[in-house]
């Protein structure tokens, strides 16, 4: 069967994406188990509780940058599917390694929680995941754009422009990844500033005149 034409081999888009919404959901709650509550005397909390809260600031650091990481791939993975409108097997397993990317994350954020900011391999393996999910979510794109698996009435000015942002964020964390080889902070500040700029982009690109032009013409009958 042609995968340009309507038929497709896979699960159907709203499947892959109800699934998607699932793990984006259990991954993000699951960040916060790292923030275990600290095991003190009730009679030393009001002397200890603090300082122990605040001696926990890199598990609450690593755990908002990556819930807002987290945060803009759903968005964007969120947005792509408002376009892709047909699947096939080969789509399908390119979604799911994506989402195997993505069920790392915690994991990840464990790692500097546990072993602090200042730790190189940490913030580096947290960086090289974070990677890993945005190269897959610029194949997903890649791959249904190549397959005509878009709907038809996507235009090319938005396909263009999803392939530009995609591109761009690449350079940003691999930038990220080798300067926390020289120092883990300026990794972390530059993740920062990552999550800072995707929520902004984000909010200026929902709001446009151009992607709502484009959403009213999908929501066409």
């Amino acid at each position: 069967m042609n995968n340009k034409n309507n038929g497709y081999t896979g699960l159907k888009p709203n499947r892959m994406e109800a699934l998607s919404d699932g793990v984006f959901a259990i991954v993000m709650t699951l960040l916060v188990i790292e923030l275990s509550v600290p095991l003190i005397s009730k009679l030393k909390a009001a002397e200890e509780l603090g300082g122990m809260l605040t001696e926990m600031w890199p598990k609450f650091l690593a755990f908002a940058i990556s819930f807002l990481i987290l945060g803009i791939f759903w968005f964007i993975h969120h947005t792509q599917f408002n376009h892709i409108k047909r699947s096939d097997g080969m789509f399908t397993w390119i979604n799911i390694f994506f989402l195997m990317t993505v069920a790392l994350i915690p994991f990840s954020t464990a790692l500097i929680g546990e072993y602090h900011i200042y730790s190189k391999t940490a913030v580096i393996f947290w960086g090289a995941n974070g990677f890993l999910c945005l190269l897959m979510l610029n194949i997903i794109w890649w791959y249904a754009t190549k397959q005509s698996l878009l709907d038809k009435r996507t235009e090319p000015q938005i396909i263009k422009l999803f392939q530009i942002r995609l591109i761009i964020a690449i350079p940003t964390f691999i930038l990220a990844i080798g300067l926390s080889f020289v120092n883990p902070i300026i990794g972390i500040v530059i993740y920062v500033i990552i999550a800072l700029y995707g929520i902004t982009s984000n909010i200026i690109w929902g709001s446009t005149k151009y992607f709502e032009a484009s959403k009213k013409a999908l929501n066409q009958d």
